[in-house]
């Protein structure tokens, strides 16, 4: 099955009109008052995405200035289901892919955003800026920074937010609401709470993208639609819509169905996929303490091949604020 937070957050950001709404949360009012955003364009996102080594869920846009005159605005839109330690380089290597297509006798600079919207099970712990990352002494790095790239992600934490808080409008909001909760055990709760916004979006949207929030709540929580919530569901859609979106709510569930008959394998599918991050956090973290303090002795190696996320996260966020190695991994 594909990831369906990564499903969910292209089908409704893809449309610039969905985007529109997000943004005028996201950009100060003056600057949102310069841009022509009914110019606003989708970009390509599969050319760089290799060298870039974004996720499947990075969507990109460009919008021109009012003025005229200027380079279009770059924006890169990013879900991140989980803290990634590298997420201010990856957003760097954005920014200079855009920049690598500026001719040499014309070098003015698109301005490139990226905006980063994370709704993993804890608070975003890792790097929020590039020069967190910077490997060098704590004491040599005030007389360096002038010097430096620096560059500071717009990251929105989502599960640091309060409905009121979440930006975007209509089916927009609904679906970063319904992934802040994703991890609640019954997701038909926020449907049922903000079937305002779900009226909202199928105003704007129509049926098809509604029944997608539909789906998402279907692959992330029990099968089951509450028959009080079908019912208002119902009772918000066209006469018309009723059947065909009713029809699809029990064609989801019957899915839902089949896949809990088949629960044991999608566990173990699942257990891998787990397994392979965990794998790949604990390379991480040895990668950049033996960076950081030179080689490991076995005994530091060990335990960080034998820790769980928790440990690995607490000893990425001390990382920059540590002396010494037994500080990070004692014992």
């Amino acid at each position: 099955m594909s990831n369906p937070h990564d499903a969910l957050f292209k089908s409704l950001f893809s449309d610039p009109a969905e985007l529109i709404g997000l943004l005028a949360d996201l950009l100060h009012p003056e600057v949102l008052a310069m841009l022509d955003l009914d110019g606003l364009q989708p970009a390509p996102t599969e050319v760089a995405r290799e060298s870039l080594r974004l996720g499947l869920s990075d969507l990109r846009f460009s919008v021109p200035w009012r003025a005229g005159g200027h380079l279009a605005l770059r924006l890169l839109l990013e879900h991140q289901s989980s803290t990634d330690p590298a997420m201010p380089l990856r957003a760097l290597r954005y920014i200079l892919d855009v920049w690598s297509d500026v001719p040499r006798d014309d070098p003015r600079l698109p301005v490139a955003l990226t905006v980063i919207l994370t709704h993993g099970p804890r608070p975003w712990s890792a790097a929020r800026a590039l020069s967190e990352l910077y490997d060098a002494p704590a004491e040599a790095l005030p007389y360096l920074r002038a010097h430096l790239p620096e560059l500071r992600l717009r990251l929105i934490d989502l599960n640091q937010r309060g409905d009121d808080e979440i930006p975007g409008r209509g089916a927009g909001k609904l679906g970063l609401l319904l992934m802040r909760d994703a991890h609640e055990p019954d997701l038909w709760r926020t449907l049922d709470r903000r079937l305002d916004l779900w009226a909202e979006g199928y105003a704007q949207r129509g049926p098809s993208t509604m029944a997608k929030t539909l789906r998402y709540i279907y692959e992330v929580t029990d099968p089951e639609l509450p028959p009080g919530l079908k019912a208002k569901l119902a009772a918000v859609v066209h006469p018309k819509d009723k059947e065909a979106l009713m029809s699809a709510a029990d064609h989801l569930r019957q899915e839902g169905r089949l896949e809990g008959r088949q629960e044991g394998r999608q566990e173990g599918r699942q257990e891998g996929r787990q397994e392979g991050e965990l794998l790949a956090k604990r390379e991480f973290t040895l990668k950049v303490l033996s960076r950081r303090f030179g080689p490991l002795p076995e005994a530091v190696a060990a335990r960080v091949l034998a820790a769980d996320l928790g440990e690995l996260e607490r000893i990425t966020d001390d990382l920059f604020t540590a002396t010494r190695l037994d500080e990070l991994v004692g014992g």
